[in-house]
């Protein structure tokens, strides 16, 4: 068994939000190598309350409410909060044993970090989602910025240096692997309540995107750990000397120096990728059914899918225009 605190901004159980975080907390449950310690929250996907409670909702609605769960970072550099007091603790408790899943931003890392000086010597190694290697990241007609490490950039800094093992799953690596509609027919044993979620973040990226899939981005950070035979390794040093070096969370990789990470940049076995994937949600699905006789709990929106739908069509345009710049076929995220 491999000791995991998950440190999350996840938003899955809110209408037309981000589902990858959830989705990898539920590959993680499922996941017979892997025995999660805490889960810490962190603004990102939404607001640290949002973020908080929808977690708070998912492990109701698995029956596992016995998962400590602290409350971390609002905002950039926030440094005293539950969830870094838990870091802390749990990793001087477990001192090389714990690995840490940064799935958003790494703000409560960097507050463990400013509360015990020593407290990245004792993680056994992090493994973060998040940075992009070109000037965008292309996701259908738009080009769009790193989705994590920008939001708070002194934290990634103190990351990325941090001596420990760092694995940085980036942006790009995720887009090999995106959910279709034809694996979201293989999650057919899942609640309605998980559907409905996913279907409608694959309703958004067609909306936005002009896309007819969606990505599970941090899905490939426990992936990682319990299956890194289908990654290739790449050692590289990428310039992390100020946070500068790391505007807009972008990776740029040194010859001779700087940070060294691993960054792996292809998934060499697809199908397996998919086949264990699948595979752990349903080990999942099949144990939450035998124990409590199905989900929980999980709360909907208060609001209809179909006013929703009707409020985000009106809306998009209008976003497009205030948070993008068209440039020839793409709209560029400002």
């Amino acid at each position: 068994m491999k000791k995991v605190i998950i440190d999350t901004d996840n938003t899955m159980g809110m209408n037309f939000r981000w589902n990858d975080d959830g989705l990898a907390i539920l590959y993680s449950l499922g996941e017979e190598e892997i025995e999660i310690i805490g889960i810490t929250t962190v603004f990102g996907n939404s607001s640290i309350k949002n973020v908080h409670n929808q977690t708070k909702r998912l492990l109701k609605s698995v029956n596992k409410t016995k998962i400590p769960l602290l409350k971390g970072a609002s905002e950039k550099g926030e440094i005293n909060t539950a969830a870094a007091e838990f870091l802390v603790d749990q990793v001087n408790s477990n001192r090389g044993e714990i690995t840490i899943f940064g799935l958003g931003p790494l703000t409560n890392l960097y507050a463990a970090q400013k509360i015990d000086p020593d407290f990245f010597e004792k993680v056994r190694e992090i493994i973060l989602m998040g940075g992009i290697i070109d000037e965008r990241l292309t996701i259908g007609r738009t080009k769009i910025k790193d989705v994590n490490l920008r939001n708070d950039l002194s934290a990634a800094l103190e990351v990325l240096n941090a001596k420990c093992p760092v694995t940085i799953i980036n942006c790009h690596i995720c887009k090999q692997v995106p959910l279709t509609k034809e694996y979201l027919k293989q999650l057919d044993f899942w609640p309605d309540i998980y559907i409905d979620k996913l279907e409608n973040e694959f309703w958004l990226h067609e909306k936005v995107h002009k896309l007819d899939h969606i990505y599970i981005w941090d899905v490939l950070v426990p992936m990682y750990l319990t299956h890194s035979e289908i990654f290739d390794d790449n050692d590289v040093y990428i310039k992390a000397s100020n946070v500068e070096d790391l505007q807009e969370g972008r990776l740029v990789e040194s010859e001779k120096a700087g940070a060294a990470v691993n960054m792996p940049q292809n998934i060499i076995d697809k199908n397996k990728f998919y086949n264990i994937i699948i595979k752990t949600w349903k080990d999942l699905d099949k144990k939450v059914r035998e124990t409590q006789q199905g989900y929980i709990n999980f709360k909907n929106g208060k609001v209809g899918k179909s006013i929703m739908k009707s409020i985000f069509s009106l809306m998009i345009p209008i976003f497009l225009r205030l948070m993008y710049e068209k440039q020839g076929e793409y709209y560029y995220e400002k």
